[in-house]
C-alpha cells in the first residue's frame, strides 16, 4: 500500500500529505486532514481516476470502512481490465469501448492503428496509404494516446505532446472539435485515461487578431461609408475578446489584414503584457497540451527555425502525424522558396518621411527590375494555362538586385532602430534580396502583366535534399498518412520528393491499404477512345468533349462534377454546353468563386464544371454527387521546376515514367476519391482522354491507379446502371 501511495503521489495525482487508508483491487482510499476535517476520495492507481466521497470530523472506523467499500465498488472505475501492452489495448478500445458508442468493429481500421503503434513504439518512420473509408483519423489518435500511456514512467499528463500536422484547416478543426471529443469522453468513461485529451491549434500571428489594431482601425472608419453589416461584425469583434480572425465569417479579407497581428509591432507595444494574443501564445507554447496541431507550412518553418538555431514555434514533441502528406512537398515550396512584388519595395519607399534622391532612385530601380524580368520571359512561355513563368537571371538583372539591396541597407541606417516595424520590413525585403542571387534557384515570374504585382520567384535546386534533412534529422517516430502516398504499393516517388532516399531501410515501415467499399458493386467506370487527341487549341477537340459532356450529363440526369486540368477548356467547353443544354443547373467554377460548391451541394441535379482545388479536399455526401467526369489525364503544367527537373534526367522517356506520370497518377486518384465516400455511395467515373483507353499509352497505369470497376462501352451502359441503383427520385 505504502508504495502505491507513493506512486499516486509522485504523478500529482493526490497531495503530498495524503495517507492511505486501504485497498482494494485497483483503487486505494486515500485521506487528508484539512485541520479541522478529513476528507476522503478514491483513487485507481493505475489510471488515475478518482472521486471526492465525503468528509467528517474523525478519522474512518474499521465499521465504517466496510460500507466504503461497497460503495468503491459501484464506481465505474473500480477493477477495470487493464491491458497489458498497447496492442492489447488497442484491440480493447476498438472491440470493446468505441462498439458501445455505436462504432462498427473493422478489421483493417484495427491492423492500422496497430501498425501505427508499431511504428511509434520502434521509433520508425511509417509510410501509410490508406484508402478513404478506412477511418485512419481514429486509428492514429488511438495510436498515439495508447503510445502516451505506455511510453514512459511520467505517463499522460506530463510527457511532452505530440504534433499533428495537416493541409487542410478543415480537417485540423474536425480533429480539434469533433475526433478529440468523441476518443477523450469514451476513454475516460471507460477509465483507459484519468483527464481530457487537450489540444491547441498553432496558426501563424497573421490569423491572429490584434486588438490594438482593432481599436485604430474601427475609430478611422465612417460608419457611413463602410459596409453596415462589416461595421457592426468589426465593433463586434471589440467586445467579444475572439482572437482567431479564421472563426469570423463576417469580416472581408481586406479589413482581416488590418486588425491582424502584424510584424514585429508586439514586441514594441504598449499592450505586450496585456494583449490577449500574447497571453495565448505563451499558453500555447506549453507543452502541457497532449496535441499541438496546426498546418504543414507551419510545421516546416518550425523545422527550419530549430536548424538555424532560432526560437522555435512549437514546444519540443516525442511524434508527428503528418495527414495529408501527399501535400508535404507543396509547403516545402512556399516555406523554402521566397518571392519578392513589385509592390513591397515601392510601398516600403512610399512610407519614407522623406524622399531624398536614394529613395527615389530605389523606386525607380523597383521598377526597371521587373521591367527588365518580365522582358526577359520568352513569348513561346506566354499560354492562359502558364502560373509560373521561366525569367533569365542576366548580370544586369542581378546588377539591379544588388542596388537595392546596396540604396536598403543606406537608407534603414539613417532611419535608425527606433522604428522596429519599419527595421523589420527592411530586414524582411533585404532578406527576400539576398536569397535571389542564390547561384542554386530556380527562378520564375508570377502575374508579369500585372504591374504592381508582379512577382519574382525562387525555390532551392535541391530542395527535397533540404526538406528530407529538416524532416528526417530528428529521432523521434513520424507517421505519414494519405490516400495517395504509393502507386501500385510502391512508395518511390514519395520518398524522392520528401528526400528519403539517405534514410536505411530499417527506419522505414510501409503499409498501403485498399478501400474497403464495394466498387464492382457500386462504381462504373467508363473510358472513351474516341474523341481526338487533348489539345485545347484544337476547335474539333473542344467540339468532341462538349458533346460526350452532354451525353453523360444526360445519363446521369446532371448529379456530375466536370473535371478540368486548367481554365482555357472549362471556358470553352462550360459555353458551349450551356448553349445546348438548358434543362440544368450548370455551374462553373471561376478562380476564387468558392461559393459555386455551396450551392452545387444544395442544389437537386446540378453539374459543377471545375479545375485546381476540387481534385482534392471536397467531400460532397449522398447523390449530389453520383457523376464525375474526368476530361484529361491531370498531367502538370509545365514551368519552370518542371523544366529543372526534365534536365536531371538523361531523356525524356525516364523523366515521364519517374515524375510526370507518377505525379499525374496521384493526382487522378485524388480525383476519383471525390466520388465515392462511404458504403452507401453509388456512381459513374467517366473518363474523356484517348490516352487512357484501351490501345492508349497510359491505359494500364491507370487501371491499376484506379479501384477495381466494373467496365461500361457506352454512355446507354451508364444510364442502366444508375436506374439499377438510385431512387426514382434521382431521376426527376
Amino acid at each position: 500500500m505504502h508504495s502505491i501511495l507513493n506512486k499516486i503521489i509522485r504523478e500529482k495525482w493526490v497531495k503530498e500529505d495524503s495517507t492511505a487508508v486501504f485497498v482494494i483491487k485497483d483503487c486505494i482510499l486515500i485521506q487528508n486532514f484539512t485541520g479541522k476535517n478529513y476528507t476522503y476520495r478514491v483513487v485507481n492507481y493505475v489510471t488515475g481516476q478518482q472521486k471526492y466521497l465525503f468528509y467528517r470530523r474523525h478519522k474512518l472506523g474499521e465499521d465504517d470502512s466496510k460500507q466504503v467499500m461497497e460503495t468503491i465498488k459501484a464506481l465505474p472505475f473500480y477493477n477495470m481490465k487493464q491491458a497489458a501492452n498497447g496492442i492489447e489495448m488497442i484491440d480493447c478500445i476498438f472491440r470493446e469501448i468505441f462498439p458501445k458508442y455505436g462504432f462498427t468493429i473493422r478489421e483493417e481500421q484495427v491492423d492500422l492503428s496497430k501498425h501505427m503503434y508499431g511504428s511509434i513504439r520502434d521509433g520508425k518512420i511509417a509510410l501509410s496509404d490508406i484508402a478513404v473509408g478506412l477511418g485512419k483519423t481514429y486509428a492514429y489518435l488511438v495510436a498515439a494516446l495508447v503510445h502516451r500511456i505506455f511510453s514512459q514512467k511520467g505517463r499522460f499528463h506530463v510527457q511532452k505532446p505530440i504534433v499533428i500536422t495537416t493541409s487542410s484547416i478543415e480537417l485540423q478543426r474536425s480533429i480539434i472539435h469533433d475526433y478529440i471529443p468523441k476518443i477523450s469522453s469514451m476513454l475516460m468513461e471507460n477509465g483507459i485515461i484519468g483527464s481530457p485529451i487537450t489540444c491547441v491549434l498553432r496558426k501563424g500571428k497573421e490569423n491572429y487578431l490584434c486588438e490594438k489594431r482593432l481599436k485604430q482601425y474601427y475609430h478611422s472608419l465612417d460608419s457611413k461609408r463602410k459596409r453596415p453589416s462589416e461595421y457592426q461584425a468589426l465593433k463586434k469583434l471589440l467586445d467579444n475578446g475572439r482572437i482567431d480572425l479564421g472563426d469570423v465569417n463576417e469580416i472581408s479579407g481586406y479589413d482581416k489584414r488590418k486588425i491582424c497581428v502584424h510584424g514585429s509591432e508586439c514586441m514594441m507595444c504598449t499592450q505586450f503584457k496585456i494583449c490577449t494574443y500574447q497571453r495565448f501564445m505563451k499558453q500555447a507554447r506549453k507543452s502541457h497540451y497532449h496535441f499541438q496541431i496546426c498546418n504543414h507550412n507551419y510545421y516546416l518553418a518550425d523545422l527550419r527555425k530549430r536548424r538555424l538555431n532560432q526560437r522555435e514555434l512549437l514546444p519540443d514533441y516525442q511524434l508527428t502525424i503528418v495527414d495529408e502528406a501527399h501535400k508535404l512537398s507543396d509547403a516545402a515550396s512556399q516555406i523554402y522558396g521566397t518571392i519578392l512584388i513589385e509592390n513591397t519595395i515601392h510601398r516600403l519607399m512610399k512610407g519614407m518621411v522623406q524622399k531624398s534622391n536614394m529613395v527615389k532612385e530605389t523606386i525607380s530601380t523597383n521598377q526597371m527590375l521587373f521591367d527588365a524580368l518580365k522582358e526577359s520571359i520568352p513569348n513561346e512561355a506566354y499560354s492562359d494555362e502558364t502560373e509560373k513563368f521561366p525569367v533569365i537571371m542576366s548580370p544586369i538583372i542581378k546588377a539591379m538586385i544588388n542596388k537595392l539591396i546596396s540604396n536598403l541597407q543606406t537608407i534603414q541606417k539613417k532611419t535608425g532602430p527606433s522604428n522596429r516595424q519599419l527595421s523589420y520590413e527592411f530586414s524582411e525585403a533585404l532578406k527576400h534580396l539576398r536569397v535571389l542571387l542564390v547561384q542554386d534557384n530556380i527562378y520564375w515570374m508570377e502575374n508579369p502583366r500585372s504591374k504592381g504585382q508582379r512577382t519574382l520567384a525562387s525555390v532551392p535546386k535541391n530542395l527535397s535534399k533540404v526538406l528530407g534533412y529538416d524532416l528526417w534529422q530528428g529521432n523521434h517516430p513520424m507517421i505519414l498518412t494519405s490516400g495517395t502516398l504509393a502507386l501500385d504499393m510502391d512508395f518511390t516517388y514519395t520518398k524522392r520528393q520528401l528526400g528519403m532516399e539517405g534514410l536505411s531501410d530499417w527506419k522505414i515501415q510501409e503499409l498501403t491499404k485498399t478501400s474497403p467499399f464495394d466498387f464492382q458493386k457500386n462504381c462504373l467506370l467508363y473510358i472513351n477512345g474516341q474523341i481526338a487527341y487533348p489539345n485545347m487549341d484544337n476547335p474539333t477537340y473542344i467540339q468532341e468533349v462538349s458533346q460526350e459532356v452532354m451525353r453523360l450529363i444526360k445519363a446521369s440526369n446532371g448529379h456530375a462534377l466536370v473535371l478540368f486540368t486548367s481554365y482555357k477548356p472549362l471556358r470553352l467547353v462550360f459555353q458551349k454546353v450551356r448553349e445546348e443544354l438548358q434543362d440544368y443547373e450548370l455551374l462553373e467554377m471561376i478562380r476564387g468563386k468558392t461559393k459555386i460548391l455551396n450551392r452545387f451541394k444544395e442544389s437537386q441535379n446540378a453539374v459543377l464544371f471545375a479545375t485546381g482545388s476540387m481534385w482534392e479536399g471536397v467531400n460532397i455526401p449522398g447523390d449530389r454527387l453520383s457523376h464525375l467526369i474526368i476530361v484529361k489525364l491531370p498531367f502538370p503544367i509545365p514551368d519552370p521546376i518542371s523544366d529543372y527537373e526534365r534536365d536531371l534526367f538523361p531523356d525524356m522517356k525516364e523523366y515521364l515514367d519517374e515524375v510526370l506520370v507518377p505525379k499525374m497518377l496521384i493526382k487522378l486518384r485524388q480525383g476519383v476519391g471525390r466520388l465515392i465516400r462511404s458504403e452507401s455511395d453509388t456512381g459513374v467515373i467517366s473518363i474523356l482522354d484517348v490516352r487512357a483507353s484501351d490501345n492508349g499509352r497510359y491505359y494500364q497505369d491507370v487501371l491499376h491507379a484506379l479501384p477495381k470497376c466494373r467496365r461500361a462501352e457506352n454512355v446507354k451502359e451508364i444510364q442502366v446502371f444508375l436506374k439499377g441503383k438510385k431512387e426514382a427520385s434521382y431521376f426527376e
